[in-house]
């Protein structure tokens, strides 16, 4: 970047110095000959070439020094910022190279998008512990994108920018295909994948997207803080990439952030219950707990009506640990009444994976309900467990010591690699409702269903469907010799009073014992 910008007006300086001497070269010839009368419109046009010279001379000397100071500042706050002095843009190079890029003519008429991005949360990052490891991945990430764009055909350098600015990368892309932009995103998540790898950094990675489309005519740095919102709200709904829309502008309610800390002080949350089926055994053999806000105010609220404002709040981690605490009150409490009971596995997200003292959490519930470790299963999502594919082996190894099953969440969507199956001890995945919801009408999504179920058990994990509600798709996955089914077609989700019922009294085990 910074070479072929110097180089450019220093060539540019050379040619006007170059045309100036050959002015004045001929201007001498002119005066010396002896019919210089004839030559008067000559030395007019001579004298104008030189002028023309000695201004051109003068502007790209003028660039040149003014280019060189400007990526001089451009090293000196890489260096803080990346750790190397390095010419990647900052924000303001960013905003003018976007601004001059609108104006070119042959790009006025396509579509423009902001992509705001991150290797990891921002909070992760602020932390001094990771602070040198993320300035080396964030400075070998900007190496990537320069190379990215200079060989990508359809995203060169030189119809887009991109820039860095308070731990977040910074892309300017112009498409008529919207559908490009989540093919750029999951390329760009995937190299830094590669990059933590290749360079073993010790520090979990998890890429959170914004995108904001510029509207014709709209301020710059507006859209630009507007892709960044759409990044926090990304991280916040632990989603690869958000789009920005207008209601991310406004401020969380104290009255909401009030309300939940309520909810939790008065135990609103409470769990359903959702049974897992197996075509092996033939019969339920576990169940996801699935939190539910029965406020007295607002009704019986699933999990899409609270956890954005939660997220938004603060609060997220309290509700997830409550959830936690009480499906082994629950177990407990089922155990003592000898009632059946099957293993429950419960959600977690990166941030309560992946923190300090996670495991010891765990163990000190476990003792204090005295559940028996193999009653409880974890699900954590394939994007969690590849944020730091060194630490997420770790503590995975050290629940399965403890007798914990862990189980890989939403496989198949997003940044899914078939070596993670290897690496990666998980007991089981679960194949992703997008699927399940194709199944019947499209033949492709059925081959993608039996070759992960095949890539499952090659792995000698178990295979795990999700939002399966009809017997058609039950009879096709039979077929595939898929191992579990959960979904409305066994049962929706339950209050623990009505899946108590369900386990002693089911048409689906009776079938199976000749009742």
């Amino acid at each position: 970047m910074k070479n072929r910008a110097l180089y450019r007006y220093l060539i540019l300086a050379s040619i006007c110095f170059i045309a100036l001497v050959l002015s004045f070269t001929a201007a001498i010839l002119i005066s010396v000959n002896n019919k210089a009368e004839r030559h008067e419109l000559w030395q007019v046009l001579i004298i104008i070439f030189a002028i023309a010279s000695s201004i051109g001379l003068t502007e790209s000397l003028k660039q040149f020094f003014t280019q060189g100071r400007f990526f001089k500042t451009l090293e000196m706050e890489n260096s803080y910022t990346l750790g190397h002095k390095t010419t990647f843009y900052n924000l303001e190079a960013f905003k003018t190279r976007v601004s001059f890029l609108s104006k070119k003519r042959r790009l006025k008429k396509r579509r423009q998008f902001i992509i705001a991005f991150s290797c990891t949360s921002l909070k992760v990052a602020s932390n001094s512990f990771n602070s040198d490891m993320m300035m080396n991945l964030n400075y070998n990430v900007s190496l990537f994108l320069e190379d990215f764009f200079v060989r990508k055909g359809t995203y060169s350098s030189r119809d887009n920018a991109y820039g860095f600015n308070r731990g977040v990368f910074l892309l300017c892309l112009f498409s008529d295909d919207e559908k490009k932009i989540p093919e750029i995103v999951n390329s760009i998540s995937s190299n830094v994948y590669r990059i933590v790898k290749e360079k073993s950094f010790k520090v979990y990675v998890q890429p959170f997207y914004g995108i904001k489309e510029i509207i014709e005519g709209e301020n710059i740095t507006g859209a630009v803080e507007d892709s960044f919102l759409a990044r926090n709200v990304a991280e916040s709904n632990f989603e690869t990439y958000t789009y920005f829309n207008k209601s991310f502008r406004k401020e969380t309610n104290r009255d909401d952030i009030y309300e939940i800390e309520e909810a939790l002080r008065n135990n609103e949350f409470i769990i359903y219950y959702q049974p897992k089926y197996s075509l092996i055994e033939r019969k339920f053999i576990s169940c996801e707990a699935l939190a539910r806000w029965n406020s007295p105010k607002h009704g019986l609220l699933t999990p899409g009506m609270f956890i954005g404002k939660a997220e938004s709040a603060g609060l997220i981690s309290l509700i997830d640990n409550y959830i936690f605490e009480l499906a082994l009150k629950n177990l407990s409490e089922e155990i003592k009444r000898g009632r059946r009971v099957i293993p429950v596995s419960v959600n977690f997200s990166i941030y309560e994976f992946y923190a300090t003292g996670f495991i010891d959490h765990v163990l000190e519930l476990l003792d204090k309900y005295k559940v028996p470790p193999h009653l409880v299963e974890v699900e954590i999502t394939e994007t969690t467990s590849q944020a730091n594919q060194f630490i997420s082996i770790s503590i995975i190894k050290k629940l399965k010591d403890i007798g914990i099953r862990v189980l890989m969440d939403d496989f198949g969507v997003g940044y899914s690699g078939i070596d993670n199956l290897r690496k990666i001890p998980f007991d089981a995945i679960k194949i992703d409702k997008s699927f399940s919801d194709l199944l019947v009408e499209d033949e492709k999504t059925r081959s993608i269903v039996k070759l992960l179920t095949e890539l499952g058990h090659t792995n000698e994990i178990e295979v795990i469907i999700e939002g399966v509600d009809s017997q058609e798709q039950v009879d096709i996955l039979k077929k595939m010799h898929i191992d579990t089914i959960q979904g409305f077609y066994y049962s929706k989700p339950l209050p623990l009073n009505e899946f108590e019922e369900l386990l002693k009294n089911n048409k689906f085990e009776k079938k199976e014992r000749g009742q």
